[in-house]
């Protein structure tokens, strides 16, 4: 195998320059983030340990390492290893939450000597493979209200097991997959509409009992609504009656589910829509963040330059909120730059899913484009000030072994894909 293609396996080109120059951008930001303030305030510490760029480099050239294996491994390999995988890694999350390292309240790394790693970054990808493989079986072996039920029971344990860490932010992740492969799968309109009814349901009244303080009137306003438009719509009248107590028991469950989320989770969300109630406290990475990318205006305050990561204003800011540095020194530009080449990895894996000869291979494709769009999407809404603060990295770019390895292997799979999707 020669250099070139060791460095870039082959697959879409495309797909593997942009996750490069994420991977680059990621040194370049972290390198920043390690640097003593510049200017004015001449050598003033930075804060976060140089240790922090070293460590990265040396995830950065394992995660490669890691893409290059991935894309050059028998896609039949990984489709027989992937149940077995996805068991393995549940067995392993039920197993931290009794002896995993206790880290700020949550158990969610195993220690081996100075590097920590994070069972539930690895089963994303276990998830996905497993989820893609039962997806694309026969239908004659499984018929498919089976298999969205079975999914969605793989689904259901990997959140649960991962909110009990407690860790909300990458729990949802596994929602979120599963949604965009069931979704390509086909599901009957009907349950999207359920499902969508559901989430604003549940939204209408997490608003009146917790924002509103318990003022039920406007999600009475939205059963009444619901009610009206389920009257004028064609469908039977078993469909109606379903539709409407799906409504009503997403409602009535928020202020149960409210009750069963941490202190500190309920803190974010409220301050989510006040900041100011508590901005030295819950509210104050939000409120920074944002400062922090509004400062940076068009062009931001250049490389190395930025105030608000270099007087420590802002926490976190090599790992989740690593997308504001980005803003606060090269602005607008910068970001709209960054955002274009996780752009360019997310339509060109859809290419990919398209164009895949194999069931297998399509669902997987889509798996990994619906974990990479929601991690960005996400992110850059937490730190933008869209959504409440939980945390969730920013692929390629946040410091942190686990999610690069994770994505990074992710990335050599979808260039596998992509390199046999024309084989027959």
């Amino acid at each position: 195998m020669s250099l070139r293609e060791a460095l870039f396996p082959a697959g879409d080109r495309w797909i593997a320059l942009a996750w490069a120059l994420l991977c680059l951008a990621s040194l370049a930001v972290l390198w920043s983030v390690t640097e003593p303030i510049r200017g004015p305030y001449l050598q003033l510490d930075a804060g976060v340990a140089k240790t922090i760029f070293y460590r990265q480099v040396l995830w950065v050239a394992l995660g490669w390492i890691v893409l290059t294996v991935a894309a050059r491994i028998r896609l039949r390999t990984l489709e027989n290893l992937s149940l077995p995988g996805m068991l393995i890694l549940l067995v392993l999350l039920v197993v931290l939450l009794a002896v995993g390292a206790k880290i700020s309240g949550s158990r969610r790394w195993i220690l081996l000597g100075p590097v920590r790693m994070q069972p539930a970054e690895f089963a994303k990808i276990t998830f996905i493979l497993a989820t893609a493989h039962l997806l694309g079986r026969d239908p004659d072996r499984a018929p498919r209200p089976l298999v969205v039920i079975g999914t969605l029971g793989l689904m259901l344990a990997h959140m649960v097991l991962v909110m009990r860490e407690p860790d909300l932010g990458t729990s949802l992740v596994f929602l979120a997959i599963w949604l965009g492969m069931i979704f390509w799968y086909g599901i009957p309109g009907i349950l999207l509409v359920g499902a969508a009814g559901a989430a604003l349901s549940a939204v209408i009244m997490f608003i009146s009992e917790s924002v509103l303080a318990r003022q039920p009137w406007p999600w009475g306003i939205y059963l009444l609504v619901v009610i009206g438009l389920l009257a004028l719509v064609p469908l039977s009248i078993p469909a109606r009656i379903s539709l409407l107590l799906v409504n009503v028991a997403s409602g009535l469950g928020i202020p149960f589910l409210w009750e069963k989320l941490r202190g500190y989770q309920q803190e974010r969300i409220l301050t989510f829509f006040d900041p100011m109630r508590d901005q030295f406290g819950t509210g104050y990475q939000a409120i920074q963040s944002k400062v922090a990318i509004g400062s940076g205006g068009l062009l931001g305050k250049h490389y190395l330059q930025g105030t608000q990561k270099g007087l420590a204003f802002l926490p976190e800011r090599h790992t989740d909120f690593v997308f504001s540095v980005v803003g606060e020194e090269l602005g607008l530009v910068g970001c709209l730059v960054l955002l274009g080449l996780f752009l360019l990895v997310i339509l060109r894996g859809l290419d990919t899913a398209a164009t895949a000869r194999r069931p297998f291979w399509r669902f997987a494709a889509v798996g990994i484009v619906s974990y990479f769009t929601f991690h960005v999407v996400v992110n850059v809404a937490i730190t933008t000030g869209l959504l409440p603060v939980t945390g969730l990295p920013l692929p390629g770019l946040s410091y942190g072994g686990s999610n690069l390895l994770t994505s990074s292997f992710l990335i050599g799979v979808l260039l596998n894909i992509g390199s046999r999707s024309f084989d027959t």
